[in-house]
């Protein structure tokens, strides 16, 4: 019992929680807790795992309320280790959290060793950030993440600035003649940026991801865009918005969509956020509601089921977010983001992860991840080899 507080010490919480064995009030006494004993409460759940100490002592609905609680209360503070755990058709998983995320593992593994090495020769790999080059329309280049704020062109009847906050923007300050003038906006791997396009629309390039636009909109606003973008569309009933991307065209009025076009992805898909889209590709068209996706690949089609939002939005919101996502897929997140190359050395291809896990964070830590699946990992230089 802690005298101090009048409820049982938290290492008795703990044992209370994992058995599903808590009042109410203990468990919001657990919940209050649990960031001022995150590392203590990781290892010791770790260990339990391991040994097997809680197989057939908790069904999956306490599972699953542990792993919710975990996380939820984890998220107060995202700076320290935490481990958490939860289940899938009643069975065990192995959870681990570093730097303000989590992973699991379909089945328990043996981990991997934990390799010194790559914490000591990934120092100069860092996490991506604002970065971003302008090519204007005679061909000059503005590097944009060092470029002073405010004006930096005019592009005919567009005045081309960048805000305090870093987002570049287009405003239209007098009459366009017929010269159509094209600019483009190119992020390199681990680079993010924001563009206010002419008519108001925002535009959100991920990692290793274009637009290019004219500077002032003339009837359809048509817009090219490889790699993933996110877009707010200002609402203009009148004129439609359309993006191209490799042979699929997104036609809408004003609504929020992410349109996910790498050349290195088997397919291309559009996730709807808010309003309604078109889909177009080659003669096949399909429209969208908010939560609907299209997936162009071999012909055109909706994605089954519920579309989890989070997973596709988590670039966006600094984060990587992976369900049941194959190693390859994950890597190549990866290597946008930290600017690196990846190579393979054995079979790879069907180990399966889930978690969650800041972008912010040092590619050391997200490789210990996946070592926790017996995956290992090989630094050189900005190359990294994925070993099975």
């Amino acid at each position: 019992m802690d005298a101090k507080r009048g409820t049982p010490d938290f290492n008795q919480l703990l044992e209370g929680y994992a058995a599903g064995t808590l009042s109410e009030a203990e468990l919001q006494a657990f919940c209050d807790r649990l960031p001022e004993h995150e590392q203590a409460a990781a290892a010791k759940i770790l260990a339990d795992l391991q040994s097997g100490r809680y197989d057939g002592q908790t069904d999956a609905a306490q599972r699953n309320k542990m792993f919710a609680t975990l996380m939820l209360a984890g998220r107060k503070n995202t700076r320290t280790f935490r481990l958490m755990w939860r289940t899938a058709a009643a069975a065990a998983i192995l959870v681990a959290v570093f730097a303000g995320g989590w992973f699991f593992l379909k089945t328990p593994v043996a981990p991997a060793p934990n390799d010194a090495s790559i914490t000591a020769v990934s120092s100069m790999i860092v996490p991506g950030g604002k970065k971003a080059i302008l090519t204007l329309s005679d061909g000059a280049i503005v590097q944009l993440d060092s470029a002073d704020n405010g004006m930096l062109a005019q592009q005919g009847a567009a005045a081309v600035s960048k805000l305090k906050n870093g987002m570049l923007a287009y405003r239209v300050t007098g009459e366009p003649n017929d010269e159509m003038r094209y600019n483009k906006i190119s992020t390199p791997k681990g680079g993010v940026y924001a563009v206010m396009l002419p008519d108001g629309s925002r535009a959100y390039l991920n990692a290793a991801s274009s637009i290019r636009f004219p500077t002032v909109f003339k009837g359809t606003r048509t817009v090219e865009i490889t790699g993933e973008v996110y877009f707010e569309v200002a609402r203009n009933p009148a004129v439609q918005f359309e993006v191209e991307a490799r042979g699929t065209t997104v036609m809408v009025h004003g609504t929020h969509f992410n349109i996910h076009a790498y050349e290195d992805e088997a397919a291309t898909s559009v996730t709807l956020l808010e309003g309604a889209v078109s889909v177009a590709n080659g003669c096949e068209n399909i429209t969208l509601q908010p939560g609907q996706q299209a997936i162009a690949g071999a012909g055109l089609r909706k994605a089954e089921g519920v579309v989890d939002l989070d997973e596709v939005m988590a670039w966006k919101n600094g984060l990587f977010h992976f369900e049941n996502l194959a190693l390859p897929d994950i890597m190549r997140q990866i290597s946008r983001w930290y600017d690196v190359d990846i190579t393979y050395r054995g079979n790879t291809v069907n180990r399966r992860f889930s978690g969650v896990v800041s972008r912010n964070s040092s590619i050391a830590e997200v490789l210990q991840f996946m070592q926790l699946a017996g995956v290992r990992f090989e630094i050189t230089g900005r190359n990294i080899t994925v070993i099975q």
